[in-house]
């Protein structure tokens, strides 16, 4: 007989086991360990369940937890975090500071869990977008134009202006780059890594609640959506915030269903659109995924339209898709697997692919 969660609280406390053995087990010890107790504390979740429906609820409640600590790290639960001290206490001896911290903040942590979103905005996973709009441009023979759901600070729209270095493999990109960004390809198969990157004509993202690279207080949201022991995707979230903010990336604030069709209709005909979303769907409904791609199968009637989509909804590992259109007839390709930050690429496809349709 399957086990039936009634209760909310039964729910957050399957939520948050998930979360640490799927998601932190090998990359955040500290996470970790707080998940799993926090699943075992009523109490605790109770904090947790002031989160809005559809947030990912462990991301945003250790989030907020973060943010207070980052702004303040006088308190003795700053021990632990790798993130305020070069020598952090044991994860698995944290749990009785967290949870006296979590009480103590419990107003300060409720207002961020109903007002904050999970909208980390993870310059790391630009290491697939690079070969995937690669793709793209040699497939359609055009220009880019990037359109870019739950784009948050914007950041990865800006992919074109970084350096990648794939370790055992090529370097591309601007040689003189402040960003640089590093991973490495696990398998026998590799894309094309072209020197230079394709010309985009067009960038534009979209989000529910766009974070001001200037602001500040903004900023250090999305700082504290970078997990405790992660340092190198900390630095790249600074070095790509100090870029952003020279000229800063245009993030149109809204739904992206409403907002979708009028950026496809500014879209230039000339260029290949690509819309694209990375681990954004989890906080949509069934519902408003059908709508989504209703909206995009509409649009290509018009234009030459691809969807790459970067997303963990099942399996094991995030999954990098890319979908074309050609009059009636729709092709998705699987092409990748990859960490969920980017830090190793998995590449599923042929570098002599042929394009769509032919």
């Amino acid at each position: 007989m399957a086990l039936r969660l009634s209760d909310p609280l039964d729910h957050l406390a399957a939520t948050f086991r998930r979360f640490a053995e799927r998601e932190c087990r090998g990359s955040s010890p500290l996470y970790e360990a707080l998940a799993l107790t926090t699943a075992d504390d009523a109490e605790l979740r109770s904090i947790a369940g002031a989160a809005p429906a559809g947030q990912p609820v462990p991301n945003l409640f250790f989030a907020a937890v973060h943010y207070l600590l980052l702004a303040g790290p006088g308190d003795r639960l700053a021990e632990f975090y790798p993130s305020l001290t070069p020598s952090p206490r044991p994860p698995d001896e944290a749990f009785p500071s967290f949870r006296a911290f979590c009480f103590d903040r419990r107003p300060a942590i409720e207002s961020l869990l109903r007002t904050g979103r999970v909208q980390t905005n993870e310059v790391g996973r630009c290491a697939y977008l690079y070969p995937t709009f690669a793709l793209v441009a040699e497939w359609s023979r055009r220009p880019l134009v990037i359109i870019e759901l739950g784009a948050s600070a914007g950041l990865n729209l800006m992919w074109d202006q970084y350096r990648y270095e794939y370790e055992g493999d090529a370097s591309c990109g601007p040689s003189d780059a402040t960003v640089v960004i590093r991973s490495a390809f696990r398998g026998d198969r590799r894309p094309r890594l072209p020197e230079r990157a394709p010309a985009v004509v067009g960038r534009v993202g979209v989000d529910l609640v766009p974070i001001d690279v200037r602001d500040e207080d903004q900023t250090s949201w999305l700082r504290a959506l970078v997990w405790p022991e992660h340092r190198e995707r900390a630095a790249l979230l600074a070095s790509a915030l100090a870029l952003a903010q020279r000229t800063p990336p245009r993030v149109v604030r809204g739904d992206a269903l409403a907002c979708l069709p009028d950026l496809l209709r500014e879209a230039r005909r000339d260029a290949a659109v690509c819309v694209t979303h990375t681990h954004t769907l989890n906080q949509m409904t069934e519902g408003r995924r059908a709508a989504l791609t209703a909206v995009l199968s509409e649009a290509s009637r018009d234009l030459p339209l691809y969807r790459l989509s970067a997303e963990w909804l099942t399996g094991i590992h995030p999954l990098v898709e890319l979908t074309s259109w050609a009059g009636a007839n729709v092709t998705t390709r699987r092409l990748a697997f990859s960490d969920p930050h980017g830090r190793w690429i998995e590449w599923l496809g042929d570098r002599t692919a042929a394009r769509p349709f032919e």
